[in-house]
């Protein structure tokens, strides 16, 4: 603003006359085209700065754009992972559902089974039911027994000397 206002000045100096009003109004306009010269004068360090900000902007967008096509890649494969995760779900889920199904059938047939054999009771007295009730007692232990005596069969046992000093440990310290 002071550079135009200063070649104003001088263009009124320099073009001053007898006319007093028309060597104001060239004066004027000679300013005025001379600040505009003034103000567009192309010094190199404004142009090298121009282009850094207009190469600064362009490198900008370019990244913007790219981090928008890295993040569409991104949700694209996310959504297909996403896509077979459920598919792999959904398939583990219908065979834990078979396996379930199978499973309740097989302990329905198990049931139905206990149930047909258990219904099968001996022919017991009509009169006399403390005897009646004695017999089944007598049934039910000697079942239970069985089973023990099963579950007991099948578990190997170790059987150590009584007279050996190395499995007693009261003797093997010097304990009293």
């Amino acid at each position: 603003m002071f550079r135009l206002l200063g070649i104003l000045t001088v263009g009124n100096l320099l073009f001053g006359g007898g006319h007093h009003r028309r060597s104001l109004r060239r004066g004027l306009l000679f300013g005025a085209l001379l600040g505009y010269l003034a103000n567009k004068d192309f010094d190199m360090d404004r142009v090298q700065k121009e282009a850094r900000d207009a190469a600064r902007k362009a490198r900008k967008t370019a990244h913007k754009a790219a981090r928008a096509v890295r993040e569409e890649i991104r949700n694209a494969r996310k959504a297909a992972h996403d896509r077979q995760v459920a598919g792999h779900l959904d398939r583990i889920r219908a065979e834990a559902e078979a396996r379930k199904a199978e499973r309740e059938a097989r302990r329905a047939e198990k049931d139905t089974e206990k149930a047909e054999t258990t219904n099968q009771f001996p022919a017991l007295p009509q009169s006399g039911t403390r005897e009646a009730q004695v017999i089944r007692e007598l049934a039910d232990d000697l079942e239970r027994n069985v089973w023990s005596a099963a579950a007991a069969a099948n578990v190997p046992t170790i059987d150590f000397p009584e007279e050996d000093e190395k499995y007693h440990a009261s003797r093997k310290h010097g304990y009293a």
